[in-house]
């Protein structure tokens, strides 16, 4: 049996966090408590153990879990939608956009720039930096995907003529001024996960600048 690491524990500590207070906003709760008293309302006819005096809900919130909680999302499921989409994809792709694969990510890049269907992933990626440089416009999930695509097929590639600035490093550069932005800062605080998402951005930039090769100046690949 495969053992979990750290850095999947991370993982299944930020789903969690985030899936039990996305319920909790989406169901109109301020609170933990508030949203076990609407649970259990609902649960009568379940079968339900208690979840309000036992406050079993707490250690979710608090990600106090050491592998997938598959019980509790059985469990919510039959009284929430969307509870297992959520919990694996994130709010808004946003696990997909930091954890996916490359056909996943490419996917995101390529709803985002409402590219056509037979774009390429490099078509869809211009036109997401295009649409940012030009419009000011952008979200999340799309911005990391990019990021995260640049940084697993091209870390080092730069911009026009070869000069300047790489792509991956210039897009990590807008990426942490969209984390700092009121919207996505609230979003992600009311979420639970603001700083772990940064922690986990941040993770893999330095990993990035880490393994430059020799032809890669400092300068031009950035610092975290």
């Amino acid at each position: 049996m495969k053992s979990t690491t750290n850095a999947d524990l991370s993982c299944i500590r930020l789903r969690t966090i985030a899936l039990m207070n996305h319920l909790r906003i989406s169901a109109g709760a301020s609170c933990p408590y508030q949203l076990s008293v609407m649970i259990d309302e609902k649960a009568n006819k379940l079968g339900w153990p208690d979840m309000t005096e036992s406050k079993r809900l707490y250690k979710y919130f608090q990600g106090n879990v050491r592998r997938h909680p598959t019980q509790i999302l059985n469990l919510l499921s039959q009284i929430f939608q969307d509870v297992e989409n959520t919990y694996w994809k994130g709010p808004n792709d946003l696990w997909v956009a930091l954890w996916g694969d490359i056909p996943l990510i490419s996917t995101i890049i390529k709803s985002s720039s409402q590219t056509l269907e037979q774009s390429t992933t490099e078509e869809a990626l211009n036109k997401v930096f295009m649409d940012y440089l030009v419009d000011g416009t952008f979200s999340l999930p799309s911005t990391i995907a990019v990021y995260r695509y640049l940084v697993i097929t091209d870390p080092y590639g730069r911009f026009g003529d070869g000069h300047g600035f790489g792509r991956a490093f210039s897009i990590y550069s807008e990426l942490k001024k969209i984390l700092q932005t009121d919207d996505i800062n609230k979003h992600l605080s009311e979420l639970g996960v603001y700083l772990e998402v940064q922690m986990e951005i941040d993770k893999i930039e330095r990993e990035r600048i880490n393994n430059r090769p020799y032809w890669v100046s400092p300068i031009e690949c950035g610092r975290v």
